[in-house]
């Protein structure tokens, strides 16, 4: 999944300066381009707090402006967490909850916590009505 950014010189994927690449691109305006990093940084990020932080700033409307495919793509990274890391923080969970009723992230969400619960079924929290 790595493409054109598994090549930079001294640019391993996690450091700093690799981080940096992709997040530009993320905050660009060529949506494609965006759309690929994006994926490029929840698959191969090796720490989750990291892309967690990321798909939060994406998902987040007072963030800085994402395009509306890259957001809608962060919500699908999210259940992509999920079944790397076999964990998800409870703010992003929070964060994508909030998103069910979105008339256009709604079905997205949805998706994404499905793959929450199967994949990492503890960060969804206890279920109510179990004793």
């Amino acid at each position: 999944m790595a493409g054109d950014y598994a090549t930079f010189p001294g640019r391993p994927a996690g450091s700093p300066e690799w981080r940096d690449a992709l997040t530009a691109d993320i905050r660009g305006t060529d949506v494609g381009r965006a759309t690929r990093a994006l994926l490029v940084f929840t698959y191969d990020e090796p720490e989750r707090e990291v892309t967690e932080a990321l798909l939060s700033e994406c998902l987040d409307p007072a963030g800085p402006a994402v395009d509306p495919q890259v957001g809608a793509l962060a919500v699908t990274c999210v259940g992509h967490v999920a079944r790397i890391h076999g964990e998800v923080g409870p703010d992003l969970v929070a964060r994508v909850r909030g998103l069910l009723q979105d008339p256009v992230l709604g079905g997205r969400a949805e998706d994404a916590l499905d793959d929450v619960a199967s994949f990492a079924p503890h960060a969804l929290g206890p279920r109510r009505g179990t004793g």
